[in-house]
């Protein structure tokens, strides 16, 4: 009994481990998909931090459909590099690969060949399935040991822009972007590794020029990076994170190619600022999905990259954060172990809500204040698990506490009796009848000088062979027990269902109380203390049955005139020498034979005719 009351604790904690061990599980991917849209909610409903010193020129579906230009060809593009490095941009980096018509004595590749001179530019360069050279020049990077070199940053081909423009660029980068599972960009390689040499993300290496810091430093195992002063932790597939930046953000950064290549901006608006250079047209750059948008244009991936590095806000999940999450749900499991053994469901509930809202608010503002990412997911699912199994190890609990109560208040009241009580949800009293009813009152005949005679443990260990014989009769011939007292068992027949032909069933229960208790005083246990007889009273009458009491204590019973005389017959068979007295409305009803005492004078009600057996 006592370990199914803790059944809820054991439960908990069991499940706790279970959820807690799941956190930590090494190949935990089962819910990779859910667990990153969780961190997309996150990264949206809290803005990043913008970097003021971003641009991103857009080559949008103006330029290709002017009517006063020949479109985007080289000596357009070769006007918008010059207009944003006459306007005093501090770098470029681009994604679009000039690959083709590589004739260097076209004025038009002469032309962007000088504009890309002017000014620190980052060439992107592409994956590709052939080789077409290697990107170049090759970005400076220093590495620490030790160092682990992450297995995705490797890469076997590159699709380059034409080599005259990478000699005028001051460095190559990365500009593919690799997707999930489901296809959204989250995150970017750090680096990827062609040969022996070592290429940056566009992002990256387009704020180590904007800000002319030194060579980067890699190293750790999972690896970091350092940039200047800034230390960065990378995935252990070496990848920065980043936070997808609004629409209202891209919007106000981004500036059309068409309204820079017209000088349609203020003078100096690009001086000392970082300038993407990109499409958001299909045909000219890729559109990916991301966690602001299903479409994203990818140099405006660049720029949320290049972003976070210059907030220093970068979404990360430290390498102690699983064994944290771990614990938090352990703990979390036995407190609901333990409330759920203390209280009630609904308690238990509420602080199960109150535990899943603080495992949905906590990430958001950890995330908020040094953009550190916790797995909401895992938690709230982990702590739903263990709320459905300590709320069934409770129901259980609860179940089998009503199961007993049920059976052990059915020995002294009627099953419905019982059923109403516990069913009753409204806890409204129940309200009071007038019917029929037949009552039966027992007594043990010296009583008091046995109770003189035993020890406590010895006199109760008689009286429950007693009482559990006696209320089991009473049961067995649809009698109510209303109580006992003492060494007396007050019964009711008739109450509070209809019981028929009920005051002969009353009799017969009387005549085999009778029998079992002359039979019980000859057993040893008995016998050697002189168990006295038990003397039984019994009338029918009116009575009104219903509770009665204060609010503190209620007790279920009947009262009526049949209900007082039946107390008084039992007493009468001291003087009478009988075992069962019946009175006269009982004699009248019964169909059985009995034999009549002649009237007697009974305290409270004067001469009454009185029967036996």
């Amino acid at each position: 009994m006592v370990a199914l009351r803790r059944l809820p604790l054991i439960a908990g904690c069991l499940a706790s481990m279970i959820a807690a061990g799941g956190l930590v599980w090494p190949d935990n991917t089962f819910f990779d998909k859910q667990r990153e849209q969780f961190y997309d909610f996150i990264t949206q409903l809290v803005p990043a931090p913008q970097a003021a010193q971003i641009v991103v020129v857009d080559v949008d579906h103006i330029v290709l459909t002017r009517d006063d230009s020949r479109g985007l060809d080289r000596v357009e593009i070769a006007k918008l590099f010059e207009r944003v490095a006459e306007s005093g941009a501090t770098a470029i980096a681009t994604d679009v690969i000039f690959s083709a018509d590589c004739d260097r004595q076209r004025q038009g590749n002469v032309l962007m060949a000088g504009a890309i001179s002017r000014v620190p530019v980052v060439m992107g360069f592409l994956l590709s399935d052939k080789d077409t050279g290697s990107p170049h020049p090759v970005p400076p990077l220093a590495v620490r040991r030790p160092f682990s070199l992450p297995g995705q940053w490797p890469i076997s081909n590159a699709e380059v822009s034409c080599s005259f423009f990478q000699d005028n660029a001051h460095s190559s980068a990365g500009a593919f972007l690799i997707g999930d599972d489901d296809a959204h960009i989250r995150r970017v390689q750090a680096y990827s590794v062609l040969g022996t040499n070592a290429y940056p993300t566009l992002g990256l290496e387009g704020v180590r020029l904007a800000a002319g810091t030194g060579a980067p430093i890699i190293g750790g195992s999972p690896p970091w990076l350092k940039l200047g002063k800034s230390l960065f932790e990378l995935d252990a597939d070496g990848n920065i994170r980043f936070a997808a930046s609004s629409s209202r953000a891209i919007a106000q950064r981004t500036v059309s190619a068409d309204d820079v290549i017209r000088g349609n901006f203020p003078s100096g608006f690009f001086t000392g600022k970082l300038v993407f250079i990109g499409s958001s047209l299909p045909q000219l750059g890729g559109l990916r999905p991301t966690a602001s948008m299903p479409l994203e244009p990818s140099i405006q991936i660049h720029a949320d990259v290049a972003n976070a590095i210059l907030t220093g806000f970068v979404p990360h999940r430290h390498e102690n954060m699983p064994t944290q999450e771990a614990a938090f749900v352990l703990i979390a499991g036995v407190i609901l172990g333990i409330t759920s053994t203390c209280l009630r469901l609904m308690p238990v509930a509420l602080i199960g809500i109150i535990l899943v809202l603080l495992a949905l608010g906590c990430p958001v503002a950890l995330y908020a204040f040094s953009a550190s990412l916790i797995d909401g997911f895992g938690i709230v699912l982990s702590l739903l698990f263990i709320l459905l199994i300590t709320g069934l190890a409770q129901f259980a609990t609860v179940e089998h506490a009503e199961v007993v109560a049920r059976r052990k208040f059915s020995q002294y009241l009627p099953r419905s009796v019982v059923d109403r009580y516990l069913d009753n949800q409204k806890n409204a009293p129940l309200a009071p009848e007038v019917r029929p009813v037949t009552a039966v009152f027992t007594d043990i005949e010296g009583f008091s000088a046995l109770s003189q005679k035993l020890s406590p443990l010895e006199l109760v260990a008689l009286l429950n062979v007693y009482f559990g014989e006696v209320n089991a009769l009473i049961a067995a011939h649809g009698g109510m027990v209303d109580k006992v007292v003492g060494d007396a068992v007050h019964a009711f027949f008739n109450a509070p269902e209809d019981l028929e032909a009920h005051v002969d069933k009353a009799i017969d229960c009387a005549e085999a109380i009778h029998t079992f208790t002359e039979e019980v005083r000859l057993r040893p246990d008995f016998a050697e203390w002189g168990f006295g007889r038990t003397r039984i009273g019994l009338e029918t009458g009116i009575a009104v049955l219903g509770e009665v009491g204060a609010a503190g204590k209620l007790d279920y019973t009947a009262h009526g005139d049949a209900i007082n005389l039946a107390s008084r017959l039992q007493e009468a068979n001291k003087f009478l020498g009988t075992a069962i007295c019946i009175g006269p409305e009982a004699a009248l009803a019964s169909r059985r034979t009995l034999h009549s005492l002649g009237p007697h004078e009974v305290r409270g009600f004067g001469l009454v005719e009185l029967f036996t057996l």
